[in-house]
């Protein structure tokens, strides 16, 4: 046979085959309906198949169904159903998924508590779940819920009896969820939990304390400032400088003391500073002369945090005999605390820096709502990138109060300024619950 003769063949094959079956386009596409239909079916891969393409469908409508299926005697339609709910983002899904922290699997109840605080801290998830919250909850110092959003009280009960739960790993993801959620009411479930025998529970609800807890919900860190793990030391002398004890200042200078020479008396000295301990100021004033970077830096800010207006003068001076960039700013901050307010220009110009903007902007979100007045005037810089810079730094201070002022920068020359101030302003709105 020639070539020509088998094309022939099977165009006339294919021909035929038309009238003998119907092509999938013809058949057409499931319709929402029936991929509900489809829920209840026997077939456990039908189910599971059915809540994927519901959980892509955006569907709210979607959710009632869905829920109706935590029970299923599947595990893999379980964690689809939950997964889509998740997709689904409506609040409505919540008590679904609180269901489904109590699950048999541990798989499921990790997958659950990720799926709350995606829906209420309205953030995308692109690590998995464990990553997903351990960073989430070491990016900010306080909660990261926005203010209008009102988390439902079964849903820390839930997160307080999986502090519980016979997985660690379940424990651990409970109490990050806790810090984010601004999980205020079950602050003494997370103090027990400091007991936990796995490290790595007692490190979460450590950082979850300094997040959602008081100042005397921090005396119960204390203790574990000589915990046997280093991860745990690490996030309670976070937590304790995130909560500003004061109590703590005595036995971090000892700790400092013995580990002087060692790199956990850097993280020590950080802890110190930011506590802002004036029975500390000895040693702040000592440590400006140290051959070390980032302990003089240290120092220079924990004296500024003391703001004692007696150290203004000198503070000057050794600003202006500073030859070291990063010192610089660290001076700047410190002045500025000091109350002197010109020196939060140098702060301000800095925050596009490749270097130190990150500092820069930190610097900023400490000095919070009472520095905004002195900063919308920087909204007019001529530099794009500080105005730009800015914009953002203003945003994550997260006042309502600055809509008015960054409003008018959504018309902006630059695209850079206007595109980051409409975030801004959108942020804005739905943090303060306006629409």
């Amino acid at each position: 046979m020639t070539l020509t003769s088998a094309r022939i063949v099977v165009a006339l094959v294919l021909a035929l085959g038309v009238g003998l079956s119907v092509p999938v386009s013809a058949a057409g596409r499931q319709t929402f309906e029936d991929l509900v239909a489809n829920l209840k079916s026997p077939n456990a891969k039908t189910r599971q198949e059915s809540a994927a393409a519901l959980a892509k469908s955006r569907r709210r409508e979607a959710i009632p169904p869905l829920s109706a299926l935590v029970h299923d005697p599947e595990v893999k339609v379980r964690m689809e159903v939950v997964r889509a709910l998740n997709q689904l983002r409506d609040v409505s899904a919540v008590p679904a998924l609180v269901t489904s922290m109590g699950d048999g699997d541990p798989k499921i109840r990790e997958e659950a508590i990720g799926a709350l605080v995606e829906i209420y801290a309205e953030r995308d998830r692109t690590t998995a779940v464990t990553r997903y919250l351990d960073v989430f909850s070491d990016e900010y110092d306080r909660a990261s819920v926005p203010p209008y959003a009102a988390v439902d009280a079964s849903v820390f009960r839930a997160l307080a009896d999986a502090l519980r739960d016979p997985e660690g790993d379940i424990r651990e993801q409970a109490a990050l969820a806790i810090g984010i959620l601004d999980g205020k009411g079950v602050v003494k479930d997370l103090v027990s939990a400091l007991q936990d025998p796995d490290p790595d529970v007692r490190g979460a609800s450590a950082t979850a304390i300094g997040k959602v807890g008081a100042t005397e919900d921090g005396l119960a860190l204390l203790p574990l400032l000589s915990d046997e793990n280093a991860g745990v030391r690490t996030r309670v002398l976070k937590a304790i400088g995130t909560l500003r004890l004061k109590d703590a200042g005595p036995p971090l200078r000892t700790m400092f003391e013995a580990n002087r020479k060692r790199e956990a008396g850097t993280k020590i000295l950080e802890c110190l500073s930011r506590i802002g301990d004036a029975s500390q100021a000895d040693l702040f004033r000592e440590l400006t002369g140290d051959a070390d970077l980032e302990r003089r830096r240290l120092a220079v800010e924990g004296l500024g945090r003391i703001s004692d207006p007696g150290m203004l003068a000198a503070f000057k001076k050794d600003y202006q005999r500073e030859k070291n960039d990063e010192m610089k700013l660290a001076y700047a901050f410190a002045l500025t605390l000091l109350g002197d307010r010109a020196f939060l220009d140098s702060i301000v110009l800095g925050l596009p820096s490749r270097l130190h903007g990150s500092r820069c902007r930190r610097y900023l979100l400490e000095m919070g709502k009472p520095a905004l007045p002195e900063l919308y005037p920087y909204l007019n810089d001529p530099d794009e990138d500080v105005r730009a810079e800015l914009t953002d730094a203003i945003a994550a201070v997260g006042d309502p109060q600055s809509i008015a002022t960054l409003q008018p920068l959504i018309a902006d020359p630059s695209r850079k300024v206007s595109d980051r101030a409409n975030r801004a302003v959108e942020r804005l709105r739905r943090h303060s619950g306006q629409q």
